[in-house]
């Protein structure tokens, strides 16, 4: 075989190889829609292969796509393989991402903006209705970012409500020789004290237990701050009295 026939023959083999290379390609492309909705098992390289584009192509055509593909997801396919895709240019200022409950209404509206112009911005969110929590959504440019929302204040543990006005007292004795105060509620505010050995009056039928398992009666008191009773601790929550004699539920 001669030098001639033999470069002819590999200019040949070359040809085909390009075309069966083309028409596979070609074929890819026939078989890959413009969009693609993974399904469970899809890998961003398997889709790629697929659809003879490159990762790198489809992450630029999905502004906002993660590592990690799933069920469901749509993605934008560009029409080539080649990584230097030019994808379109959408105008972002931040990013977002989903929490529980969100809706791309509720993100709008915190952010001073609206669903189309998200939407805009996130070509990869096919149908508004179905974002998931842990997605990356882009901000439209120009949008208000607020600061974070403050934390809500722990709701006050309401005081208990102490018992009606009953007839009939009884004394009791202060046994503490710090003294103790007076309170307008159970666990309330002071309005009074009382002394060490102290005599008080309180009402017989006014013992009441708080949810920490401290003794509170009611005691009459010398007109204060508009108040002409209060409430004095007599057993706390360890069993500690402080009165004689000792009062308990």
């Amino acid at each position: 075989m001669n030098t001639k026939k033999f470069v002819q023959m590999v200019v040949v083999a070359a040809l085909l190889f390009t075309s069966f290379a083309m028409a596979g390609n070609a074929l890819a492309l026939s078989q890959c829609p413009t969009y693609i909705t993974v399904q469970w098992g899809d890998t961003l390289s398997g889709i790629a292969a697929f659809c003879g584009t490159t990762m790198d192509a489809i992450r630029a055509a999905n502004p906002g796509l993660g590592w990690w593909l799933y069920a469901g997801q749509v993605l934008y396919i560009p029409s080539g393989p080649s990584s230097n895709y030019n994808a379109p240019v959408y105008s972002t200022s931040g990013t977002y991402l989903v929490q529980p409950g969100d809706t791309l209404k509720k993100i709008a509206a915190w952010y001073g903006t609206n669903v189309d112009a998200i939407l805009f911005v996130n070509p990869q969110i096919m149908n508004p209705n179905l974002i998931y929590v842990g997605q990356v959504i882009n901000l439209p440019a120009g949008t208000y970012v607020p600061p974070s929302p403050p934390k809500p204040l722990p709701h006050p543990k309401p005081l208990p409500q102490p018992r009606p006005f009953v007839d009939g007292y009884s004394t009791l004795h202060i046994n503490y020789e710090y003294g103790m105060r007076i309170r307008n509620a159970p666990g309330g505010k002071v309005i009074a004290s009382a002394v060490n050995k102290e005599t008080l009056y309180y009402k017989a039928n006014s013992v009441f237990v708080d949810d920490n398992w401290k003794v509170w009666v009611e005691v009459n008191i010398s007109p204060t701050k508009g108040y002409t009773t209060g409430w004095l601790l007599v057993r706390d929550q360890f069993g500690t009295y402080f009165t004689e004699p000792r009062i308990g539920p």
